[in-house]
């Protein structure tokens, strides 16, 4: 039954359907032997689509609301290695730089000289790192609803879940206890906000939508190796702030009024310089609750660097 329900919201769901009908699906293989799962929609210029999670998938990006933008330009959606439909690294390396390698190899396998680059949510860092290692192949970026500081980020998911819990002072006392590792205490706060089924107001409007994302992230064709394996490596928890002021091309920033996952204000760790900031009344997954503003807000963006 399960399966069934999955398949109806798959094909039902009015945001899911494929705006374009220049689609093609394929596997590159890297240099160190890990095949990863592509994706091209659209036939405009090349966006690649960095997802977030950490170590989610594309697939949510596409089928929520994202590929509005292949009206315009060539989507390039792509699983990281270990998430989605990619294959896990057969040697175990889930490194910062080997996943951002990752990106422009395919680059350079599908010949684009450059490519725009749309990033969201823990994409953020990615996308940093990557604009940091091989700005010269980037024209523009997207910053969607960003973290450049995973600390930060589980700082704020913290704060607004003790208000969500009541603000009762023996949840203040052990959530802002210093001597708890802040990763712990961030995901035992999500545990508990889950058990009132109240999680959702952390990244959604409504409490639906949390429900048709979570129905898509457990289709049986997908993975999260990644996301387990990130955790090992300390340099995904670094402030990478401090590289957004050295990243010289133009940059779009968009952030969600109520996209308290990532933090209302942590747009402003960012210091691009030549940065534009765009405000939407909305959390974390504008994409699917407000398409309409968020292509409004994007597209002229991409028009102007394509």
């Amino acid at each position: 039954m399960r399966i069934i329900i999955l398949l109806f919201l798959f094909f039902t769901y009015p945001a899911t359907f494929c705006l374009s009908q220049n689609v093609d699906s394929f596997y590159i293989t890297t240099s160190d032997s890990t095949r990863l799962f592509v994706k091209r929609s659209g036939s405009g210029y090349p966006v690649l689509f960095i997802h977030g999670g950490p170590g989610s998938n594309s697939f949510y990006f596409e089928k929520e609301g994202g590929d509005v933008f292949s009206k315009n330009v060539q989507l390039v959606y792509l699983d990281q290695r270990g998430c989605g439909r990619s294959d896990s690294a057969r040697n175990g390396d889930y490194s910062l730089n080997r996943v951002v390698k990752d990106f422009d190899e395919v680059r350079q396998r599908l010949e684009y000289k450059q490519w725009i680059v749309i990033a969201h949510s823990f994409g953020g860092i990615l996308a940093t790192q990557y604009a940091h290692e091989y700005e010269s192949t980037i024209r523009a970026m997207v910053y969607l609803n960003c973290t450049v500081n995973l600390p930060a980020t589980a700082s704020s998911g913290i704060k607004k879940g003790i208000e969500l819990l009541g603000n009762d002072p023996r949840d203040k006392s052990y959530f802002n206890n210093d001597s708890i590792p802040l990763f712990t205490r961030w995901r035992e706060m999500f545990g508990r906000l889950q058990e009132r089924s109240i999680a959702y107001k952390l990244m959604f409007d409504k409490k639906e939508n949390k429900a048709y994302d979570d129905s898509l992230m457990a289709l049986p064709f997908l993975k999260y190796i990644y996301a387990q394996r990130l955790w090992n490596y300390p340099e995904y928890f670094s402030d990478f702030a401090s590289k957004t002021a050295a990243i010289d091309c133009p940059v779009l920033v968009i952030t969600g009024t109520r996209d308290y996952t990532i933090g209302i204000d942590h747009y402003k760790l960012m210091r691009f310089p030549h940065m534009r900031v765009k405000s939407i009344q909305g959390g974390h997954a504008l994409y699917l609750e407000h398409n309409k503003k968020l292509y409004k807000s994007i597209v002229p963006f991409l028009k102007k660097h394509d």
